[in-house]
């Protein structure tokens, strides 16, 4: 039996930014929830190296929240610090026998260069069983037409590795994926287990779909990218990151995974651990009903009827304030828009500056219009959204505009198909990274 314990997404340095009080869990050195972030990694890898008979951990990428698409700036100095306490950790309680296997994601990387932030605090030789592969190490491999993978002969143990890569950003690079991939293809009837690492989802087309089904033949596939544990397949698990990372993530799980598999029969036992449960703050989304003749004295009183939960007798706790969101629903008029929008500003600035009352760390808004649902809705002053109704047709008579009145003869289709694809992308992009 090999014994593997899988994790993911830990994102460390990452700070709950929008709408957030101005204040330090340790003074000048970190935020309240980006603590609360170490804390939990930390007692993780404690906890994951005192796991009996382990004979693997692995990481399926996004060590670090920074650097990534939005943001150029590294990890800050305490998530790196609190990186290496954790591998000291690990390594220090297994005695250095465990390997611990690292693929990159899309976060805590510095795209086009070969130094890494993982590498920044590790000296090369420190941690002889650490391995980590970057997405140089696939784009060579790709060149090289060569495997990614890397074997532990005494465990009889394969590991085939697949760090973010975003194959479909252009049509060569997806060419010459699909022709590698085979190469990842393990080979049958010599008795090892053979297990997949990747980062990436079908839902953003940054995982191959060979990865994502039983093609290859893995005996078990370990994904990092989404956030919330859970099983695609019999043979493949998210196990998430160590807490939720924002409101969409409120109401997921996350946690690691202890997999045992037979070295016999292939067949697998999966221990769901859930971290989740570690978090100290209230982490919850509120929903108000609005009706277009409220009075505003009685929405506001609506609103601090909420909040009144959130009143302490101690203030503000840095390690327990709540992070909370509310959603007004209702029949929604431009002036009731700019009335919700007023009262939360003022009512979020006498919450932050109440700091012997309120615990509150976070408190964000979102104004949802049920109007814009009702197909017949014909009212004045109704909020409505505004999009085109063929955007592939549209664009392409824009490019071809363009190009008559610069005489160019670029094929108009291919231009419009490159073009299409990188918008969406770019919307899936930015609906995955925005706080919400």
């Amino acid at each position: 039996m090999v014994r593997i314990i899988q994790m993911a997404d830990t994102h460390l340095g990452y700070r709950a930014r929008r709408g957030t009080i101005n204040k330090w869990a340790i003074q000048n050195y970190s935020r309240p929830y980006e603590q609360e972030l170490y804390d939990t990694f930390l007692k993780v890898m404690e906890d994951v190296s005192r796991v009996k008979d382990l004979d693997f951990l692995v990481h399926c990428g996004d060590m670090f929240h920074h650097p990534f698409l939005f943001s150029s700036y590294p990890p800050p100095e305490p998530a790196r610090r609190t990186f290496k306490k954790g591998l000291e950790i690990f390594f220090r309680n297994t005695h250095g026998q465990v390997p611990l296997i690292y693929i990159e994601g899309n976060h805590g990387i510095f795209r086009g260069y070969e130094y890494t932030p993982f590498e920044s605090h590790i000296k090369e030789g420190e941690f002889p069983n650490l391995y980590y592969f970057k997405e140089r190490d696939l784009i060579t491999a790709i060149k090289e037409g060569k495997a990614l993978d890397l074997e532990f002969p005494t465990k009889k143990t394969r590991f085939y590795l697949f760090p973010y890569f975003e194959f479909k950003g252009f049509e060569i690079y997806q060419q010459q994926y699909d022709n590698w991939i085979d190469n990842q293809l393990p080979p049958k009837g010599d008795g090892f287990i053979n297990i997949a690492i990747a980062h990436g989802s079908a839902g953003d087309d940054t995982l191959h779909n060979k990865v994502n089904s039983d093609d290859l033949g893995y005996d078990y596939v370990a994904l990092g990218h989404e956030h919330g544990l859970k099983m695609l397949s019999k043979n493949h698990f998210y196990s998430g990151s160590l807490l939720p990372l924002n409101f969409k993530e409120a109401y997921e799980k996350q946690g690691y995974l202890i997999i045992d598999i037979d070295a016999k029969t292939k067949s697998l036992n999966v221990e769901k651990v859930f971290t989740n449960e570690l978090l100290q703050r209230t982490f919850t989304i509120i929903t108000i009903d609005v009706y277009p003749n409220q009075p505003s004295i009685e929405l506001e009183n609506k609103i601090k009827t909420e909040l009144d939960s959130y009143v302490n007798d101690k203030g503000f706790n840095p390690k327990t304030a709540a992070r909370l969101k509310i959603n007004f629903s209702g029949e929604i008029t431009f002036e009731k828009n700019w009335q919700i929008n007023e009262m939360m500003s003022r009512i979020r600035r006498d919450c932050f500056s109440e700091l012997d009352k309120y615990n509150i760390l976070q408190l964000l808004w979102n104004i949802l219009d049920i109007s814009e649902n009702l197909e017949d809705d014909i009212s004045a002053g109704r909020i409505q959204d505004y999009i085109l109704e063929k955007p592939d047709e549209e664009f392409k008579t824009f490019v071809n505009e363009k190009l008559n009145e610069e005489h160019s003869n670029f094929n108009v289709d291919k231009l419009t198909q490159i073009g299409m694809r990188a918008l969406k992308k770019a919307l899936r992009t930015i609906e995955r990274e925005k706080e919400v």
